[in-house]
């Protein structure tokens, strides 16, 4: 059959847990050379059982750096139950932060900013530092923020789904932070361009 899409092996590099929703975070690799893609899924599971696929970001091509720090990540633990909450809040007000323009000591509490500047890997998998993240995420002309979709936290681990527009493109993103002992320490991210009738709060019932 012509068209067929190539067989693929994928890894999934992180599940978290949180009620009715299930985060998968997993690296595509092709076979026959293609270019690899990632992608981060939030999967809701409703009182039937029944399971769909509420929101999902993929990006493709992943370049090496990035697979192999999306691998590395894989072998740490989601952490205890009991550190969700916190990590939850400490996320969100983050996000909230950065949204609003807030200034460096604002972020403080939020985040171990040497942890975070030594493990950072951005999209193209070089090294980001936080105040490159800030500028690039935080209020600038042009872009219009929608805020937080989707908000998945298991222990240690959280994932936000979330859009914005940037110079009349619309896109998708999601987010997925780590924390050690309450404070943010490693980010990875996923970007993806949608057409404008795609953004979420558009498709919500």
């Amino acid at each position: 059959m012509s068209g067929r899409p190539p067989n693929f092996g994928f890894s999934v590099t992180r599940v978290l847990q949180d009620g009715p929703d299930t985060f998968v975070k997993a690296v595509h690799e092709p076979e026959g050379g293609a270019e690899a893609w990632l992608t981060m899924s939030l999967i809701r599971t409703d009182d039937s059982g029944l399971m769909s696929v509420r929101r999902q970001i993929s990006v493709s091509p992943v370049c090496e750096e990035r697979i192999v720090s999306s691998m590395a990540a894989y072998a740490i633990p989601n952490g205890p139950p009991e550190n969700t909450e916190t990590s939850r809040t400490q996320v969100r007000g983050f996000i909230d932060a950065v949204m609003a323009g807030a200034d460096r000591a604002t972020l403080e509490p939020f985040i171990d900013r040497v942890a975070f500047d030594l493990l950072r890997t951005g999209p193209s998998g070089e090294r980001e530092r936080l105040d490159q993240l800030i500028a690039r995420r935080g209020p600038r002309d042009g872009v219009r923020y929608h805020g937080i979709d989707d908000l998945i936290a298991e222990g240690d681990f959280v994932a936000v789904f979330s859009c914005f527009d940037d110079a009349g493109q619309n896109f998708r993103a999601c987010d997925m932070f780590r924390l050690a002992d309450g404070m943010i320490v490693e980010h990875w991210d996923a970007i993806q361009p949608v057409a404008s009738h795609t953004v979420a709060h558009n498709d919500e019932s």
